[in-house]
Formats: C-alpha cells, sequence, structure tokens
C-alpha cells in the first residue's frame, strides 16, 4: 500500500526560514589574527634572545679556552719543577734561573721569566730522551699584522747534554697563546716576592712563583689580566753528603 508522502507545516503567514549556519564573522577573525600575530612576534623575539646568548657564550668560551689551555700547560711545566742541589755540587739537572741571571738568554726571552726543568716530558720508547726537559718562555712578533699583541711561546730542549760545551738550542717551539701584551714573572721567598730568582745563589727553590699575563686589546679578552700562582712544593735538600769511605 502507497503511503502519501508527508507535507512540512509552512510557518505562520507563508515566510521561510533559512536554516542556522554556524562560523565565525570578520571581526573575530581579524582579532585571532592579531592575536597570533602577537604570539609569534613574542616567540620571535625570545628565539632571537636565545640566539644572542648562545653565539655570546660561545664567542666567549672560544676566546678564553686558548687562555685557560695556556695557563694549564704552564701550571703543569712549573707544578713538576726539579733542579740541582748547589750545596752538594749535584749536577745531575741544571738550575733555576731567571733571565737576569742568565748567560746564554734565548732571542725574545721574557724579561724575568724563568730557565727550569721539569719532569712534564712524556718518553714514548722511541725518542732519545726521557721526561725531564727544560723550559722557557718567549714572547714573539705575532704573525698576523690585523690581530694585536704578540705570540707567547713554550720552548722545550730535551738535549741536556751540550756537545763541545755549546750551549743547548730548544727542539720545539710552539705557540700556546696569542694576543698577549705583557708577561710577568715574580717570585715569592717566603716573606716577599721578588723580580728575579737564581738558584745556584739562593740555594733554593722559590716558595711560590707568580705569572701575570695581559691580553692586548681586542675581543673579550682585551685587555683582561690572568693571575697564575703555583706553589712549589719541592725544595732542595742542604744538607751535605760525605763520600763513603
Amino acid at each position: 500500500m502507497r503511503t502519501a508522502p508527508r507535507t512540512i507545516p509552512m510557518p505562520v503567514g507563508g515566510a521561510h526560514r533559512a536554516p542556522l549556519q554556524w562560523g565565525f564573522t570578520l571581526i573575530e577573525l581579524l582579532l585571532a589574527l592579531s592575536i597570533m600575530s602577537m604570539i609569534l612576534a613574542a616567540m620571535s623575539t625570545v628565539l632571537y634572545i636565545a640566539y644572542r646568548a648562545q653565539r655570546s657564550i660561545s664567542d666567549s668560551l672560544e676566546q678564553t679556552m686558548p687562555v685557560e689551555k695556556a695557563l694549564i700547560s704552564i701550571q703543569r711545566d712549573l707544578a713538576n719543577i726539579v733542579c740541582n742541589n748547589a750545596s752538594n755540587n749535584i749536577m745531575l739537572i741544571g738550575s733555576f734561573q731567571s733571565m737576569t741571571y742568565l748567560t746564554n738568554s734565548l732571542p725574545d726571552q721574557i724579561p724575568g721569566s724563568p730557565d727550569f726543568y721539569t719532569t712534564d716530558g712524556e718518553p714514548d720508547g722511541l725518542l732519545p730522551w726521557g721526561d725531564i726537559e727544560k723550559i722557557d718562555y718567549l714572547l714573539s712578533a705575532g704573525t698576523n699584522r690585523s690581530m694585536p699583541g704578540r705570540n707567547l711561546v713554550r720552548a722545550v730542549t730535551h738535549n741536556l747534554l751540550p756537545i763541545n760545551n755549546m750551549p743547548t738550542v730548544p727542539d720545539n717551539k710552539s705557540i700556546i697563546l696569542t694576543g698577549v701584551q705583557s708577561v710577568l714573572f715574580s717570585y715569592y721567598d717566603g716573606t716577599s716576592w721578588d723580580a728575579n730568582w737564581d738558584s745556584t745563589q739562593q740555594t733554593n727553590l722559590p716558595n711560590g712563583i707568580r705569572m701575570t699575563i695581559q691580553m692586548a686589546g681586542q675581543g673579550r679578552t682585551a685587555g683582561k689580566v690572568y693571575d697564575l700562582y703555583i706553589p712549589v712544593s719541592v725544595q732542595m735538600s742542604t744538607n751535605i753528603t760525605v763520600a763513603l769511605q
């Protein structure tokens, strides 16, 4: 049996109501876009500040790391000083003298810098020398004219037995720090700081050694002063030895 189609009653008066539609008005869209723009602008500002901070920290580390490496190398050298005993006339190794007392100072040697021996060497079983080496610090002219300051050079002498009474010559010179304005050494005798030291006259090592490095004027380390203090815990014995008969 076929049923008649249902009819939808028309509103009173014959007017047709449009179906409901959901959406945003133009004002709402503009307001949402404005809020999103402000959020993106704030995020970009934060990211830019973080990027600048990261670059600043990275640049600072890149400029200070060479200084830290140089100070660690110098500290290791001075902390492992060995010296002969002048009172016993034991000359297995050389003396500890600053440049003022040296008769064979090297070119560019820092005034007041020590000429000393240390056990900082690393014998590998192949090279014809042991762990004792002679160390000198030099301050040479910089190779890069656009960079102010000079180069701090570490000169190492492995051959400690000169031939035909000729002064030894460094076997190796390496630049450990660039952009250096000046270097100053001083030596503590227990009561005061001295500008020079001679273990052949004072028959002992200083109680402490201080090294002051002033950087030249460029970059984040410009004009900075680094003080390195190394206590000397090993002292030479002054007891007189008598040969057994």
